[in-house]
């Protein structure tokens, strides 16, 4: 109970992997991994931000990275991945290299587990 907060903390991350690695195992299948990965980076900020899903706007997401300390290239990605995944599940005909993708959210959410 003392350490309520790294429980917490502790619990998040090991959701966020469980996320990427649901979309890394649905690489074949781009609706699928598109939501798995959107799963993950929400996730990841209720983790981080203690932030919910109603209040998931990119702006105010920006913000709050920002006022936690991220760098502005982090974010930039980190919300250019959002909106991919968004693109690439609600726009028919969307084709997007879900590999490439997969790698880039990996890596920028080291970044900003880093910087957070």
């Amino acid at each position: 109970m003392a350490d309520a907060e790294g429980q917490r903390k502790r619990k998040a991350d090991r959701l966020v992997k469980k996320y990427l690695s649901e979309a890394k195992k649905n690489l074949g299948d781009s609706a699928l991994f598109y939501e798995s990965l959107e799963r993950a980076m929400h996730n990841y900020l209720r983790a981080k931000l203690r932030i919910e899903t109603t209040e998931m706007a990119k702006e105010k997401i920006a913000q709050m990275l920002e006022d936690k300390g991220a760098q502005t290239d982090s974010i930039t990605q980190f919300i250019e991945l959002l909106k991919s995944c968004e693109f690439a599940r609600y726009a028919s005909g969307a084709s997007n290299n879900v590999a490439a993708d997969y790698e880039k959210a990996t890596l920028v959410i080291t970044q900003l587990d880093k910087q957070l």
